[in-house]
């Protein structure tokens, strides 16, 4: 079960990073009808693993003392510069690169808890293209 989870993951980015957007909503979208709540943790990790090994191959490894963090350009705060769902995308992955799972979990069960379905899948779908963005930049696929 994990396993065709983790390829259907695969895929999703996968999909993504080859222009087939469709393709990619749709397995995210199966995903998010098919798994538990707690799967659906599992989920947004798997994806944020991927982005992790792009962003490590774009800026490197960085050592155990260093954190990753987000910064904003042009205002004091990423809140005034991006959508909430993409400040979910970056914070999520932020904290797969720090190895920090319990920010990790704690911004995911803010969004799961709502009980607002909507409102996951728009930020699952933004944690998605993230990831197939940053993929894009750490392969040839940059070039467009």
């Amino acid at each position: 079960m994990h396993e065709d989870v983790a390829g259907q993951i695969w895929e999703a980015v996968d999909h993504w990073v080859e222009g087939r957007r469709e393709e990619s909503v749709r397995l995210l979208d199966t995903l998010m009808t098919t798994q538990s709540p707690n799967m659906l943790f599992g989920v947004a990790c798997g994806i944020a693993v991927i982005a992790k090994a792009a962003m490590q191959k774009i800026y490197g490894n960085y050592c155990e003392t260093c954190s990753w963090a987000i910064g904003a350009v042009g205002c004091a705060v990423p809140e005034g510069a991006v959508p909430p769902s993409a400040l979910f995308a970056a914070r999520f992955i932020v904290a797969t690169l720090n190895s920090d799972k319990a920010t990790a979990l704690a911004l995911y069960l803010a969004v799961d808890n709502s009980g607002d379905v909507k409102r996951r899948s728009e930020y699952m779908h933004a944690l998605l293209a993230t990831t197939g963005e940053a993929v894009l930049l750490a392969t040839s696929g940059a070039g467009r």
